[in-house]
């Protein structure tokens, strides 16, 4: 397993307050039990009940990533006093033994698990995708009018892919904000503006408009977080390109990738 987790300070005009993402890279091989000394029983017994590798393998991406950026976050060493919970909407509950009042987004997409810590007085929303040319006319089937406007002035194949994959995850990041995921229709998620800045695209929407999104390409794939837009953060841009480019992309499989997390 290889990890990279990074505290994040978001700062208002009225208070500071902290959050933490973490990137795990975990090749599950089919029929390995889970690590008692970081899982907990209940979450051994619930891995073994899952039929599916894909689903076992999302099970693990998803849980080890949680852990780890609540360990560091709220400086908890035994991540079996982590554990992440479902809610009745299918989201995930953060439950950290002794310590109230944060929570946790998740997403996987093929051998990478994807996390963000945070405050639950200030909601935050993560995912991670592959770009992927061959999935360019789903994408294109989900965006508004003027969404495709704004997009068609890209310029050759992989910059459009890219910018695509941008638009996917900032809705999907804030699907996962609003509790909804990809129920509600693309087009609620509406984005109104999409400019890149230092080192990342940051956009904005047309119906939330208390909230912005940051979108860091990473190898082969586009991680984005969704936040409150009054809200200032961000994170070590060369130090997660350099992690990400010189231990997760060699080693990340070409496998199938599109997967849509719920929350």
């Amino acid at each position: 397993m290889a990890s990279y987790v990074e505290q994040l300070m978001l700062k208002r005009e009225d208070a500071v307050m902290k959050a933490a993402v973490s990137f795990v890279y975990a090749d599950y091989n089919a029929g390995s039990p889970l690590d008692r000394n970081v899982f907990h029983l209940d979450e051994c017994s619930y891995f073994e009940s899952l039929e599916f590798h894909r689903r076992k393998s999302n099970f693990l991406l998803g849980r080890l990533s949680a852990k780890q950026a609540a360990s560091v976050l709220l400086s908890e060493p035994d991540l079996r006093n982590v554990s992440v919970k479902t809610g009745v909407f299918g989201q995930p509950v953060l439950r950290v033994t002794g310590v109230p009042s944060y929570q946790v987004s998740i997403t996987h997409c093929d051998s990478i698990g994807a996390a963000v810590v945070f405050p639950e007085v200030h909601p935050m929303g993560i995912d991670i995708e592959r770009i992927d040319p061959k999935r360019n006319k789903t994408i294109e089937s989900q965006l508004t009018t003027g969404e495709k406007e704004r997009i068609s002035a890209a310029r050759g194949v992989e910059e459009y892919s890219v910018l695509l994959t941008v638009f996917w995850t900032v809705k999907e990041a804030l699907s996962k904000i609003l509790r909804t995921g990809f129920t509600t229709s693309l087009h609620v998620l509406e984005m109104n503006e999409t400019l890149f800045v230092n080192e990342y695209f940051r956009s904005t929407f047309s119906h939330f408009p208390q909230y912005a999104a940051q979108s860091y390409r990473l190898g082969d794939y586009i991680c984005t977080i969704a936040a409150p837009r009054r809200t200032e953060w961000s994170m070590n841009t060369s130090q997660l390109y350099d992690k990400f480019n010189s231990v997760f992309h060699p080693i990340c499989l070409q496998v199938e990738t599109f997967t849509e997390d719920i929350f």
